[in-house]
């Protein structure tokens, strides 16, 4: 059993590390949608959000190439904290289905160990996601002339929030993404079993083509409440400031200020970062496990 778990972590810890670096950039264009108060977005503010320091039209080629730079900012704070937060919640959610079924006679391919299984993945990953979070949101939208390293701002956090300022927005995290997840996996295995025929074989594309789909109707589900969840972590800092009365009254001021249509700003974008970010982390997952198992079929 220690080594099934051991390497469910080593190919949990590989889907992390192997999604983050592809689909960082669009994570980084969905967090500066998402944190701007600017009502209507045109082509020409959706330049200036995305690229901040992309303004007026003499700018240099050093400045474009720092731009799209820029879209990998906090790129090695993720995949710092992508290994233990990816393995922590898959491991976490195969763990908790074995245990469902064996323990508990909840049957694994039934919606209620999914549901079950994805709170779960979601409880216990949101603590290592969170603090990632924290530092990745700030580094992300941070203003060229205010910008800090990665170690700079976690001793800033650390000297004026403490612990506690590393998991701001923990439980509106668990809100948002508890949903999210028992949305996502139920849909996933779902999927699966109507679509994965019953042989031996692995089928990396059809894995995709799952993940895919029930990664669209997770972010449906979610995206009104990540946007508040985004602008609460970051109020803290700088230029967070006009966030920090709280997820509620955010909320209100989004409404009253911005419309109904902020409460889906970046949905597009978070769509194009969620869909690859699921399909690949769970296809090389899945496709990881499927060997391991044939291997123990095998011996």
């Amino acid at each position: 059993m220690s080594t099934i778990d051991g390497y469910y972590l080593f190919a949990s810890s590989t889907a992390g590390l192997v999604a983050r670096t592809i689909t960082h950039p669009m994570d980084t264009i969905n967090i500066r949608l998402q944190t701007t108060t600017i009502r209507h977005i045109d082509k020409q503010s959706l330049i200036k959000i995305v690229f901040p320091n992309l303004i007026g039209k003499h700018t240099s080629s050093t400045e474009k190439i720092q731009s799209l730079k820029s879209l990998y900012r906090g790129l090695p704070i993720a995949l710092l904290f992508s290994v233990p937060a990816v393995s922590m919640y898959l491991s976490c959610y195969e763990a908790t289905k074995q245990t469902l079924s064996t323990s508990y006679n909840i049957a694994r391919d039934s919606s209620l160990n999914h549901l079950i299984s994805g709170c779960a993945a979601e409880v216990s990953g949101c603590l290592f996601f969170t603090p990632m979070e924290v530092i990745k949101n700030r580094l992300q939208t941070q203003q060229k002339q205010a910008r800090i390293n990665s170690r700079s701002l976690i001793a800033n956090i650390y000297k004026t929030e403490g612990i506690r300022g590393f998991y701001r927005g923990y439980w509106m995290g668990l809100v948002v993404f508890v949903p999210h997840s028992m949305t996502y996996f139920v849909t996933y295995e779902k999927l699966k079993q109507w679509i994965l025929p019953n042989t031996d074989h692995n089928h990396p594309s059809l894995y995709m083509v799952c993940s895919s789909m029930a990664g669209v109707a997770s972010v449906l589900v979610s995206t009104p409440l990540d946007i508040i969840k985004t602008r609460w972590q970051i109020s803290a800092a700088d230029h967070g400031k006009m966030y920090r009365d709280g997820p509620i009254a955010i909320a209100k001021n989004m409404l009253l200020n911005e419309g109904r249509g902020a409460f889906t700003r970046g949905l597009y974008a978070r769509i194009a970062w969620g869909i690859p970010t699921t399909a690949i982390s769970m296809t090389v997952f899945e496709v990881l496990k499927d060997s391991k198992e044939k291997l123990l079929k095998f011996l």
